[in-house]
């Protein structure tokens, strides 16, 4: 009778099942210091400035939809990164700049520019005008 039960329980394989394995469920959103240079990294070797939308064109093999949303909305928050109504990355804060400099004073404004719409400029017409 031993010798029919080791041969009826030889023939069973024993196979680990992977699918409810012990892993640890980490959120959708959780971000790394990697991915935040990765994003940074990139955005700085555009040449020009890079839509939103276009972003997970970019960044589409390392980094997901959601994950690209979560960086956006923390560099946005701690004042980062500028954003302009048409969707177009304007500016992002170096790592070695000073922090409490704004827009103004960290951007390579052209002359042309300055001059063009210098508010000096107009408050001289002004007072021209009204004497």
């Amino acid at each position: 009778m031993l010798h029919k039960l080791l041969k009826r329980y030889t023939n069973v394989l024993f196979i680990k099942s992977t699918k409810f394995s012990k892993r640890k469920a980490r959120p959708a959103n959780e971000i790394t210091e990697d991915d935040l240079n990765f994003f940074l990294t990139i955005i700085k070797s555009y040449n020009g400035y890079p839509k939103v939308r276009d972003l997970q064109k970019l960044l589409c093999p390392r980094l997901n939809l959601i994950k690209i949303n979560t960086i956006l909305r923390y560099l946005d928050k701690s004042k980062s990164l500028e954003i302009d109504l048409d969707g177009n990355i304007i500016w992002f804060r170096q790592e070695n700049s000073n922090h409490h400099q704004s827009l103004v004073e960290v951007a390579n404004i052209s002359p042309e520019f300055l001059d063009r719409f210098s508010t000096k400029d107009t408050d001289d017409m002004d007072v021209e005008n009204n004497s």
